[in-house]
Order: structure tokens, then sequence, then C-alpha cells
């Protein structure tokens, strides 16, 4: 099975599971989707669908502005699987929980980081932009 660029085996409710999360996150149910999420990651520790689970759980908790712990899941994200699809995505997102705590420094450098690392990424290229904006 491939998911966000990655091939790995699922049982079958696993992927079951992994898509009524994102079902409830597209819904809009963001405080209902981070319950599926969190479940879903303790529920299936090894699976290949965590970095995307920890990708929209973080996604989720910044919709419903819990920025703190929405950056712990997308670090854990970039730290775990630095070679996920979702990576720059995840980084440019922790630059936005940092504005939102006010974290000026830090987004500054995060939006660095991600340019040198993923410069031809559309987050790259976005990341520049809020980089521009800053100055």
């Amino acid at each position: 099975m491939t998911h966000d660029g990655r091939e790995f085996s699922a049982e079958p409710v696993e992927k079951r599971d992994f898509e009524t999360a994102m079902a409830i996150f597209r819904k809009g149910e963001f405080a209902n989707s981070e319950v599926a999420f969190v479940d879903f990651i303790n529920r299936y520790p090894q699976s290949g669908y965590r970095p995307s689970a920890m990708f929209w759980l973080g996604n989720a908790q910044y919709a419903t502005k819990d920025y703190k712990d929405a950056l712990v899941n997308f670090r854990n994200l970039v730290a775990q699987t630095p070679d996920h699809l979702r990576v720059p995505e995840a980084m440019l997102a922790i630059a936005n929980c940092q504005l939102e705590i006010k974290e000026t420094k830090g987004a500054r450098k995060t939006l660095e980081d991600l340019i040198a690392r993923h410069p031809s990424t559309e987050a790259a290229a976005a990341a520049k932009e809020r980089l521009a904006r800053l100055k």
C-alpha cells in the first residue's frame, strides 16, 4: 500500500481506522478528529500511517488553537521521519504555531531551516514569503 509517498503494509482494520479519522477531519470536526488520531496513534504505534496521523493530528490541534500540542506533533513527525513527504508542510506548520505563540525568533529559524532543507517545495516558497513579512 502507498500513502503520502511511502510503501508499507497495513491490516484492513488499521487502514479503516486511519480513514475514519481522516473523514472526521475532512468534515471539519477538528476536536473529534484529534481524539480519533490520538486513538489511532496509541492503537497502532508501528503503523506506516503513523507519520501522516501525527501530521493531521497537528493540523487538528492547530485548527482548535492548541498550538503547543500541535508543535509537539509536527516536531515529532520531522524528527521521527525526516524523509516523509509531509515534512516541509510540517516545518511550515511549526513556524505558524511559533508565530501564534509569539516565538518570532524561533519561527524565523524554522522558516530558514525549511528553505535550506527543502528549497524546491511549495512550503519553501511560502516560507520565503513569510520571512519577507517578518523582517
